[in-house]
């Protein structure tokens, strides 16, 4: 192996522990407590939160900018295939494979180009509108550049494995993610099951989710 892929790899150790502390951090507050009165069924409240009330027509806006709720699914669809890529990096199997002959595995490059296309949609138009821009700081920026760019950099490994230079390029790509994962908003791969679980709650306890039809 190359040494950029035994930094990588240093670098993914190294989210996991700092994306670990958060997880513990979580669990160690316990389930929310609730003094109001039950009148819900708690379970069903947060399945709800993590299926239906993710629909755009069931969020405050989404609904109203369809386009680029699509976009955000293709970056996360693109995000967590480049993620499986780069796990199977490591293994012999895989490298054959994309090496190969058989051009199949172009059509799973289909899935990270969809996302870094997606993704860097989405920060110029964080940038270019006015009111977005007034709502961003660097991290946001940071965050869907990194993670863009891990995403064509996983694009072009599929494209052309042989190249040493694009096998370099694109372990420097995975490691400058996975060294800032634990410090800004990526956060979220963690916050994300906490915050719909405690929407659920909320709104489950109440007897508002899921809602009547």
């Amino acid at each position: 192996m190359y040494i950029i892929q035994y930094i990588a790899l240093a670098a993914v150790l190294f989210c996991i522990c700092g994306l670990l502390t958060f997880f513990i951090k979580i669990v160690r507050l316990g389930k929310p407590k609730d003094l109001s009165e039950k009148s819900g069924d708690v379970a069903a409240g947060v399945v709800y939160a993590n299926t239906k009330a993710m629909m755009p027509q069931n969020k405050e806006s989404a609904f109203l900018h369809l386009p680029e709720y699509a976009a955000g699914i293709l970056f996360h669809i693109g995000s967590f295939m480049s993620l499986l890529i780069f796990v199977l990096s490591f293994f012999p199997f895989f490298n054959n494979w994309i090496c190969g002959p058989d051009k199949i595995h172009y059509l799973i490059a289909l899935f990270p180009l969809a996302g870094c296309i997606c993704g860097y949609i989405l920060l110029l138009r964080r940038y270019l509108t006015a009111e977005m821009r007034s709502w961003s700081n660097i991290d946001d920026y940071l965050a869907n550049f990194l993670t863009s760019t891990f995403q064509l950099m996983t694009l072009l490994f599929l494209v052309w494995p042989a190249s040493r230079t694009i096998v370099i390029l694109y372990y420097v790509a995975c490691t400058l993610l996975f060294c800032y994962m634990p410090f800004g908003k990526l956060r979220h791969v963690v916050y994300y099951f906490a915050a719909r679980y405690h929407l659920g709650f909320f709104y489950g306890w109440r007897n508002v989710w899921p809602p009547k039809e």
